[in-house]
């Protein structure tokens, strides 16, 4: 396939794998994003039933369900879904160039390889190249989600009144300028490593389990999916949370400074708060995209070659 194929392919399995687990992801960036309540000083003097009372009334959330059942509650079923289109766009165009960098950086350098060894059969690439691939691609990548990544979060963590895209751009740029777009840019370069790690380990695990095989079965994709993102995830989780909190609000400058404020406030522990939320969401899209990719791919070729088929007749 084409790069721009595989992009397209990547791009419609995102699309319908994060519009059914959306409610998940929106508790997600909830509770990454939230503080504790009290101050360093009012903790000192007070009890943790108070603090954990006083986290109540503020509707600070214990968990995914418990946040997803207090929203729906609050606002409606539809609260769920806020921010939706702009995580659509975000998710279609970060799937979109990660997928179309990916196999464009991963063929270029397959091309390379050849070149060097004189047009020689090479061999696949090893666990470091396809984590470097990765991290090329994504980093490329990086500079054109960035906008959307940033409207999209501002959304799901602000009032309902709030959170039209454009009114989310406007504000935006009313409170850091045009730079403010690209909030968090930094730990989202660090970041890059997380789809390198899913997808390097999606071909390392594809070659160990299912030797010698081109095509998989739709669960079979779903399991290495799902394998692979989870690793990626516990291995990043700290940075991913940071990054939320950085494009939510001004209170932090770094994105170590997030970590230094989690892990001073809230515990060591904190660095991996709403990771159940955040492996569901995650491993869930990651093996909803491997097995509709696959999908998709047979299906579009099917079509394509009917229609071929369906114009010869014609001809003839």
């Amino acid at each position: 396939m084409s790069s721009l194929e595989l992009a397209v392919y990547g791009t419609s399995a995102s699309l319908i794998a994060n519009t059914i687990v959306y409610p998940l992801d929106l508790a997600k960036t909830v509770i990454q994003t939230q503080l504790e309540p009290a101050s360093d000083s009012e903790s000192q003097s007070k009890s943790a039933a108070t603090i954990k009372s006083q986290s109540k009334e503020q509707q600070y959330y214990e968990s995914a369900l418990d946040c997803i059942l207090k929203i729906a509650k609050k606002d409606g079923p539809l609260a769920l879904y806020q921010g939706l289109s702009s995580s659509l766009i975000g998710g279609a165009i970060q799937s979109f160039s990660y997928f179309y960098w990916y196999s464009f950086v991963r063929q270029s350098y397959a091309q390379l390889k050849k070149r060097r060894q004189n047009g020689k059969h090479t061999t696949g690439n090893g666990t470091i190249e396809e984590l470097l691939l990765g991290i090329i691609a994504a980093s490329i990548g990086q500079f054109f989600t960035s906008p959307v990544s940033v409207i999209a979060t501002k959304q799901q963590t602000e009032p309902l009144e709030n959170t039209t895209i454009l009114q989310t751009a406007k504000n935006i740029i009313k409170e850091d300028g045009i730079t403010g777009f690209w909030r968090g840019l930094k730990v989202s370069l660090v970041l890059t490593i997380n789809p390198s790690i899913t997808y390097a380990s999606y071909e390392r695990l594809k070659k160990v389990l299912f030797k010698g095989r081109a095509v998989l079965l739709p669960h079979e994709n779903f399991v290495l999916g799902v394998l692979s993102k989870m690793l990626a995830t516990l291995i990043t989780q700290p940075l991913i949370i940071a990054k939320a909190m950085l494009q939510k609000s001004h209170k932090f400058g770094t994105f170590q400074s997030c970590l230094a404020y989690l892990v001073k406030h809230e515990g060591i522990a904190a660095l991996w708060k709403g990771l159940g939320s955040q492996l569901s969401k995650g491993v869930l899209v990651q093996g909803f995209i491997f097995m509709f990719k696959e999908q998709l791919f047979f299906y579009f070729r099917l079509i394509a070659k009917l229609l071929r088929e369906q114009n010869k007749r014609k001809l003839i």
